[in-house]
């Protein structure tokens, strides 16, 4: 029961309108604010027209200027951080996020911003479980998009039944019918269905006709009628999207590519035509660092190598520190390592030229380390870098290589196979580590097996994805049983060990670590002068290098341990030839039978294409229908691809005059000219396709990849990564769809 004296009411009433309104004006006690409610919405809106527009360069100057006027306005910060995500800028997105979640931490503008900065960093998952709980609070149109976007990215069936959830309004919103035409993209790879390609060009269309003023409609189109290369298309597509944006650097991009990379101009108009679209750039939009370092990326795809260097120059002097700056410094270490390769390429890991790149690598590396970087993303790759440089040297700089597999297990993520297997008993071979290395792939672990299970759909069957899993646990069992055995603690090592090859028995390390171990039992039997035991040490020793022998020849150390063992056996090489022969037949018989038993169970077809030659001949898909086909996707960017391409070229020729087999290789490397300095340098001449985007079309992200498809057009092997002996076993598989005859 209130005691306030009616007549009290309204004096107080007063008194805290008043004071709302005080700390209203004030902002928290500072000065009042210098715009009205109309021209903060008007700001909103236009930082809405930026991001329609894609016009992130402009948008993010004209929000910086609005967020320090009106920094607590969350919608603002929001609409504000969605124009930092086009500049990529991570560390102020989440500036953002924090600022918002400081007033109200249940803020839907908050919980929005900081899945974008998740989202940014490549954390889908957490992002879309935040977009989730932003949209759920507020339905908004930003929200619903981030959503989908973030949660398309862990899970497309999730995203395609929250669309079909989502009312006719909804889905209505340019927001909502972008991500559906961006999922009907998408279906086209993962329900291995390309008509969806059809569907998802129509519902563009449509939003090009709903929303004319959205640059998307036009942009999305237009690169549609490029993969076609459609031109007649591209161009009026293109004009309109850059009459809509002419200082939208995205827009500007995907037009200078066009230009550059098509036959719709004379090849000596290109350069001039996209310099002409680079001050109508300048023009139309302020000059930013993304600008700059979008106009140098593009002169070095033209080999304009002064006119980048001059361009990020500039980036680097107006703000050292910048996200762009740092890109600049990662160009400059990542272009001293594409030296080393090339000169690995020109004149071998053993040349003067190759050994000297190795330290200018290091030094590149060391220097980029030392930069003002934006952020440690890129730390990883770099410490990567200058491992292999390091272990590449002769003699190893022991403590340096030591720092920099720390600076790998600090930083490196993305390739955990490298991080806590190559590299580790790189530290076992060559410092005094042996135990600090075992301790990193402990730490590792976890890493290593959610990278694994990360993985699981790329498995057709439960046995692969099991196959997977241990193969990962006995290579950190391997590590860790090898770290021992170096440190002097060889029982500890001989246990461990046993157990890697418990788990995975074609473990080829482990096998050839193992027969070291029982080496070294016999030596110290033989110290003992027990001749018995000596014996007992030695045959096992032999029977494991003869298990990894079968796990491949050239680089398998177990070849040369056998070779070893066997002189020290047999008192010289008198015999030896003989001897290792017979395990070559027991190789290619173990060889033969796994590649036959990788048949795929559920064959299915693969993406029809068009794609012409290099002498621009087309060939149609069509016209393998009643043939054996072998379809080989490569490049000579591809270290792996390059090293097989001799083995590949005998492969092309033994089934060249047969009627019954047709073999085609698909090269995605950016020019005809690149291909053909190739063939000819190296007196290659099988048949090679112009990728033209084919391999977006039909999923595929890893080189070399190789199907096998019969002759109802059905894929029955697919061979991933390079082969020990190609053209014997890619000959096998030829052989083997030969022989059966029924299809699917």
């Amino acid at each position: 029961m209130s005691t306030r004296s009616p007549r009290s009411g309204p004096r107080v009433g007063l008194l805290l309108t008043g004071i709302l309104l005080v700390c209203g004006a004030c902002g928290g006690g500072g000065a009042p604010p210098d715009y009205t409610a109309e021209e903060l919405e008007a700001a909103k809106t236009r930082l809405r027209d930026h991001a329609r527009l894609r016009t992130f360069e402009a948008g993010k100057l004209f929000g910086d200027e609005w967020v320090a006027r009106a920094p607590h306005d969350a919608e603002l910060r929001g609409l504000y951080a969605y124009q930092l995500v086009g500049w990529r800028l991570s560390k102020e997105i989440r500036e953002q996020a924090d600022a918002i979640l400081a007033d109200d931490p249940d803020n839907p503008w908050g919980l929005y911003t900081k899945a974008y900065a998740l989202l940014v960093d490549g954390e889908a998952k957490p992002a879309h479980e935040m977009a989730l709980e932003a949209w759920e609070a507020s339905p908004q149109p930003e929200f619903a998009f981030l959503y989908l976007w973030a949660l398309v990215r862990d899970d497309f069936d999730a995203a395609r039944a929250f669309l079909a959830s989502l009312d006719e309004e909804t889905r209505a919103w340019p927001e909502v019918l972008r991500m559906k035409a961006e999922l009907e993209s998408g279906a086209r790879y993962e329900l291995n269905d390309p008509t969806w390609a059809d569907s998802s060009r129509a519902t563009w269309a449509e939003f090009k006709e709903r929303f004319p003023n959205h640059v998307l409609g036009y942009t999305r189109l237009a690169n549609e009628a490029y993969d076609a290369r459609r031109m007649d298309e591209w161009t009026p597509l293109m004009e309109a999207a850059l009459d809509l944006a002419p200082g939208s650097l995205e827009v500007r991009n995907q037009h200078w590519r066009g230009l550059w990379m098509s036959e719709l101009l004379p090849r000596e108009e290109r350069h001039p035509a996209v310099e002409a679209s680079m001050a109508a750039f300048r023009e139309a939009s302020p000059e930013t660092l993304r600008g700059l370092n979008g106009m140098a990326s593009m002169y070095r795809d033209m080999d304009d190598e002064e006119s980048a260097a001059e361009l990020e120059a500039r980036i680097v002097e107006r703000d050292p520190g910048s996200y762009h700056a740092s890109m600049v410094y990662l160009a400059e270490m990542r272009g001293e390592e594409e030296k080393l390769y090339e000169l690995r390429e020109e004149h071998g890991e053993d040349s003067p030229e190759y050994r000297a790149q190795l330290a200018v690598v290091r030094d590149a590396v060391h220097d980029y380390l030392a930069r003002p970087l934006y952020s440690d993303t890129y730390k990883g790759g770099a410490y990567i870098n200058l491992y292999f440089a390091l272990k590449a040297m002769d003699p190893i700089p022991v403590e340096e290589l030591a720092e920099a597999i720390r600076g790998m297990a600090e930083f490196e993520r993305l390739n955990p196979h490298i991080t806590y297997g190559d590299a580790p008993l790189a530290m076992i071979d060559h410092t005094p580590y042996a135990l600090e290395a075992a301790d990193l792939v402990r730490e590792g672990v976890p890493i290593m097996l959610e990278r694994v299970t990360e993985s699981r759909d790329f498995f057709d069957t439960e046995g692969e994805f099991d196959q997977a899993l241990r193969s990962s646990l006995s290579g950190i069992y391997d590590v860790i049983g090898w770290a021992h055995f170096k440190a002097g603690r060889t029982e500890d090592g001989r246990h461990t060990l046993e157990r890697a090859l418990a788990i995975a028995e074609r473990n080829r390390d482990a096998r050839y670590h193992l027969g070291q171990v029982y080496e070294r039992l016999a030596v110290e039997a033989e110290q003992e002068g027990d001749a018995e035991a000596v014996t007992e040490w030695l045959d096992q020793a032999e029977d494991s290098y003869i298990a990894g022998f079968g796990a491949g020849r050239g680089e398998n150390p177990n070849e040369t341990a056998l070779e070893a063992l066997y002189e020290r056996r047999n008192g010289g090489r008198e015999g030896i030839e003989e001897y290792l022969a017979t395990l070559d037949e027991r190789d290619r018989i173990r060889r033969r039978d796994r590649i036959l038993e990788s048949r795929v169970e559920a064959a299915g077809t693969y993406e029809p294409f068009q794609l012409a030659r290099l002498d621009g001949e087309m060939v149609d898909s069509a016209d393998l229908d009643g043939k054996i086909a072998v379809l080989h996707f490569w490049g000579t960017w591809c270290g792996p691809c390059v090293v097989e391409m001799p083995e590949y070229q005998e492969f092309d020729e033994r089934y060249r005059e047969d009627p019954e087999v047709q073999v085609l290789s698909i090269s995605n490397d950016r020019t005809n000219d690149v291909i053909d300095e190739y063939l000819a340098k190296n007196d290659f001449d099988f048949t090679v396709l112009v990728d033209d985007n084919y391999v977006d079309r039909a999923g595929v992200n890893a080189w070399p990849t190789t199907w096998f498809v019969d002759r109802e057009g059905y894929v029955q092997f697919v061979k991933v990564g390079t082969a020990l002996k190609l053209d014997e076993e890619f000959s096998w598989r030829v052989e083997a769809i030969r022989e059966d005859t029924s299809s699917p």
